[in-house]
């Protein structure tokens, strides 16, 4: 029998089929009018023994959690309604966590009465220690490293928690977030901002992401901040939360950068010194071509024009090998070319340069450097075979810095044939090779005749060109 015949137990015949403990116990003599069998189970002790022996549920409490039970059966006998969490040790040596209320009862016949309710609790209390173990060996690790965690809502618009170093990157106690979710993105460089705002608020919900960022720092400096963060889904794959990791790489950075600065150093120097070695070879041949041309008047002319071509190869290796060049501007080679080919032709020549007055440099690329270094050799040199020996030859460099465009003429003292309509004999090897040689974007040639005599004209624009103003 669960109770003793009465009353007690037509009324609580229902809290047989509890899961929880339930008894009803008198005030007047402390001693157990009704219990069900899950009584039985929680306590470890046989209903029997309970009723004969009322006092030992409470010698089963722990030591430490006495007083509590001491209070709660105080405030159950004055006010009728309590309720305590507290372990027992049962007879098998189990600890388990109960908690237990209280409430008044009538059954009628005058008794001061009591109900009680236990419910076993030890697994939710397993469950919470263990959380709260893991929240401070979280705390730990997050309290105690450089990187910043976040725990945030999937879309930005609440955080609940951020670790103490954002006060150390940001420079702003981290308390601020929770009620400004957003106001870590002030500090952040404004070409950064609509960057991170669209990934923070729209991406960082669907997949793992990394994102690097500016933000600007209270003295004035930049950080470089890498933001890597990651969805957190419940057991229905819902996006529940964002983890995400902030970390200050402004260090790192500059190391990439003083690598990359040194590794483009030591690029420069050797690419320098194997260029000023392609030009004393290249002087070299052009010294040898020079003896036999001296020696073999019969083939001077064909000798000069090849030394002119070698020479305007190594005027660039010459530009690319000086200290600090790898960018060849347009104006110096045309200094070298001119120099060049007026010493071996023995021929004057004029040159206008409009950069001067304009204060502009115009820089040509690297990979067009040689090709447009013959070109022009080849348009000087051209000029000054087929014109009068007695001239100077005209040489114009004109920038229009609207159109991004430069234009070269040269100008000597010859006809063309047919009334200006094609070259003179001999002449069309050399338009076939300045043709040959010319880039297919941005560079353009054209020969005419006016009234100072035939103009070859070289046009130059990006990518071939830029303009340094």
């Amino acid at each position: 029998m669960n109770q003793p015949e009465g009353p007690s137990c037509r009324s609580f015949a229902f809290a047989d089929h509890m899961l929880d403990a339930a008894a009803t116990y008198s005030l007047r003599d402390g001693r157990f009018h009704y219990l069900n069998a899950a009584a039985e189970k929680i306590l470890g002790l046989s209903l029997a023994a309970i009723f004969d022996a009322p006092e030992l549920p409470y010698r089963l409490t722990v030591e430490d959690d006495r007083p509590a039970v001491k209070a709660f059966i105080a405030q159950t006998e004055s006010e009728g309604a309590a309720s305590a969490e507290f372990r027992i040790r049962r007879p098998d040596g189990q600890e388990r966590w109960l908690a237990v209320r209280s409430f008044p009862v009538d059954e009628g016949d005058g008794e001061p009465m009591r109900a009680l309710i236990g419910e076993d609790i030890t697994e939710r209390k397993r469950i919470e220690q263990a959380l709260r173990e893991s929240e401070a060996r979280f705390r730990q690790v997050a309290e105690h490293v450089d990187e910043v965690f976040w725990i945030a809502a999937p879309d930005g618009t609440q955080v609940y928690y951020a670790s103490p170093a954002y006060e150390k990157i940001w420079g702003r106690p981290a308390e601020e977030l929770y009620a400004s979710p957003f106001k870590w993105m002030q500090a952040i460089h404004p070409e950064d901002q609509a960057r991170v705002l669209e990934t923070v608020t729209q991406r960082q919900a669907e997949r793992p992401l990394e994102i690097q960022f500016r933000i600007l720092c209270a003295d004035g400096g930049i950080s470089h901040i890498r933001h890597r963060s990651a969805p957190v889904r419940d057991a229905a794959g819902r996006v529940v939360q964002v983890v995400c990791m902030s970390e200050d790489i402004t260090e790192q950075k500059r190391l990439e950068r003083q690598a990359e600065e040194s590794s483009r150093a030591q690029r420069d120097a050797l690419v320098r010194e194997v260029h000023h070695r392609i030009k004393n070879n290249l002087q070299g041949v052009t010294g040898m071509l020079r003896n036999y041309a001296n020696q073999h008047a019969e083939v001077a002319a064909v000798i000069n024009a090849a030394i002119a071509q070698v020479q305007a190869v190594a005027i660039i290796y010459g530009l690319q090998g000086r200290p600090g060049g790898v960018r060849v501007m347009l104006d110096d080679i045309l200094k070298e070319v001119v120099s060049g080919i007026g010493q071996l032709m023995h021929r004057g020549m004029s040159f206008h340069n409009e950069e001067h007055s304009l204060g502009c440099r115009v820089v040509v690329s690297e990979i067009e450097a040689v090709p447009i270094a013959l070109v022009l050799n080849e348009i000087v040199f051209n000029a000054v075979k087929h014109g009068s020996a007695e001239a100077v030859l005209a040489i114009d460099l004109r920038i229009d810095i609207a159109r991004e465009r430069v234009s070269l003429s040269v100008t000597n003292s010859g006809r063309l044939a047919d009334g200006g309509k094609r070259p003179l004999p001999g002449s069309g090897s050399g338009l076939q090779l300045i043709r040959s040689l010319l880039p297919r974007r941005g560079a353009y040639f054209e020969l005419t005749e006016s009234a100072a005599g035939v103009v070859a004209k070289l046009t130059l624009e990006p990518p071939i060109v830029t303009l340094k103003c």
